[in-house]
């Protein structure tokens, strides 16, 4: 870790207007703010460069998943997609306002936050869940892209490769990329065109639905809320707007950080209204036949082909994305991080170190067969824990004596905290579930 320092829960005086914010939080002021370990804060990037990182990042493969969500909860889920957006914006303001709750310095990491929150253990348990779940999901859409790769070139000669040998390509490409970008910024064009994917996967899809004139004709029957399977709905629906993990490090690359809490807000708006879109027109034209992916669904033809082809290509350019918060918190710890890029050593340090964690991933990924089933089961503690629970116990932990907390304010973290824990008993037994399958 960075510092073998320890950051006791905070004690400074309240303050009289407890709706505002610290002066520091969002902009760099005249005295300006710090990292800790008086590392500078590298800032290259705008707010739309910021945008596309989150849309990216957030806006995956639990697209194709949504209808089928509203298959188990109805029409009611519909509330949920707009319920799981407003606590994930939310989720992801308060824990960069986290990063700024000692005067004149910003927290570097999310570990950080919990270890000034909960002292060094929370360090520990924090950053154990943060690279464990980014560098899973990572080895998840590395099977992922093996496995559409291989349906893709089905019937040709790379058909016959086999799924491990395109997991293991599609490996390579990922690592190509990590050695090269050492920053967020470096990665920006990686997530322009990871969201141009998405949307025009969203586009086919939702053109496909439309069309099917087989379905339109005789309209499947719909539900309007299953009250039982509710839970299981909210949670599949919460899963697909986790992403926190990156933003301290997508906000420290920002020009204009004053400018955050906006962008992460029109990025969450936008994801919404991409998912609002496939699950409304995937559940309303297929019903209680719908299933899981959506693309199953859809009629067969070169337009599913296409989607097929845009999922592909978004997890191999959403990886290198993910895995520059795992990287660069390493980095910086062992002091090899973008400051002493100056440095031949550091660079080939910074190479070395990167290059060992995608075999590592690479190999859990190419070579244990039960690796995408076995990963969800820990994934779905660690996103349950780390987007939900965590930012908020920080939060109030943090500022619970610099500012007075309303009755509201507590009741609604309350609610995001059971909307997490809800997650975390669902999601995992779920994941159980499909591992003995």
């Amino acid at each position: 870790m960075s510092s073998e320092q320890t950051y006791q829960p905070l004690l400074v005086e309240q303050q009289r207007n407890s709706n505002e914010l610290r002066p520091e939080y969002g902009a760099v002021q005249p005295h300006p703010v710090t990292e800790t370990n008086s590392a500078p804060v590298v800032q290259h990037g705008g707010s739309i460069e910021a945008f596309f990182h989150i849309v990216c990042i957030t806006a995956g493969t639990g697209i194709l998943q949504l209808p089928y969500a509203l298959k188990v909860g109805g029409w009611a889920g519909v509330l949920y997609i707009i319920l799981a957006a407003v606590i994930a914006a939310y989720s992801g303001d308060i824990l960069i306002k986290c990063l700024y709750c000692k005067q004149g310095v910003r927290l570097k990491s999310y570990p950080e936050v919990a270890e000034a929150a909960f002292g060094r253990h929370g360090r520990i348990i924090v950053r154990l869940l943060k690279d464990f779940n980014l560098l899973g999901v990572v080895g998840v859409y590395i099977v992922l892209a093996g496995i559409n790769i291989d349906s893709l070139l089905a019937g040709t000669a790379g058909g016959q490769l086999g799924v491990q040998f395109w997991s293991a390509v599609s490996a390579f490409l990922v690592w190509i990329v990590i050695v090269f970008a050492r920053e967020v910024h470096d990665v920006v064009l990686l997530s322009v065109f990871g969201t141009l994917t998405t949307v025009a996967m969203v586009v086919i899809i939702i053109w496909l639905g439309i069309s099917d004139r087989e379905y339109a004709q005789s309209r499947p029957p719909t539900q309007l809320v299953n009250i039982g399977m509710a839970p299981v709905s909210l949670a599949s629906i919460c899963f697909s707007f986790g992403g926190n993990l990156n933003w301290p490090d997508i906000e420290a690359s920002m020009r204009s950080p004053k400018m955050w809490s906006r962008t992460l807000s029109l990025a969450t708006a936008f994801v919404a209204f991409i998912y609002l879109s496939v699950a409304g027109i995937g559940y309303g034209v297929y019903g209680d036949l719908v299933k899981s992916p959506i693309l199953l669904s859809l009629p067969s033809g070169m337009a599913v082909v296409v989607a097929d082809a845009m999922i592909t290509a978004h997890v191999l350019l959403a990886s290198p994305v993910l895995l520059t918060a795992v990287f660069i918190e390493a980095e910086n710890d062992m002091s090899i991080g973008v400051a002493a890029s100056g440095s031949f050593r550091a660079q080939l340090y910074c190479k070395l170190l990167r290059s060992l964690l995608m075999g590592v991933v690479a190999f859990f990924a190419v070579f244990v067969s039960d690796f995408s089933k076995v990963i969800p089961i820990l994934g779905a503690v660690a996103a349950s824990l780390v987007v939900f629970v965590i930012p908020v116990a920080c939060y109030i932990r943090l500022f619970k004596t610099q500012r007075a907390f309303s009755v509201w304010e507590y009741a609604w973290c309350a609610l995001i905290v059971c909307v997490g824990l809800v997650c975390l008993v669902i999601g995992t037994s779920q994941a159980i579930s499909d591992l003995y399958k």
